[in-house]
């Protein structure tokens, strides 16, 4: 036999280790959790650059001013800048769990509307 064979024979896991799941307990789900901040109330004022690398400048709902460029992340994580167009900036939420699928679909923030 190779010797890549037998190095993965002896690095791998047996089968007869592998942990069956007790059927009497409750399966492990991931807890779901809607995040609760969102850049939903967020405002965007303007965007600056062109089609291939744009930074967006928006308000937060607290007053706080950001600068924001294409798949940048924000709020610890949970959304990240999709695209910046000339007048439009688009959020989509980042799933940290697979298992998860994502609470709300992608936010758009149009430019003059709140």
């Amino acid at each position: 036999m190779r010797k890549e064979y037998w190095l993965w024979l002896m690095l791998s896991t047996p089968v007869w280790a592998v942990q069956e799941r007790d059927p009497f307990q409750q399966p492990l789900v991931a807890s779901c959790v809607s995040p609760a901040v969102s850049p939903a109330n967020w405002q965007l004022k303007g965007t600056i650059g062109e089609p291939g690398l744009r930074h967006g400048w928006l308000i937060t709902s607290q007053g706080q001013w950001l600068r924001l460029q294409p798949q940048q992340t924000l709020l610890d994580g949970l959304w990240q800048v999709v695209q910046i167009q000339a007048r439009q900036l688009e959020f989509s939420e980042v799933g940290t769990e697979r298992v998860c699928p994502p609470a709300t679909g992608n936010i758009v923030l149009t430019l003059g509307k709140p």
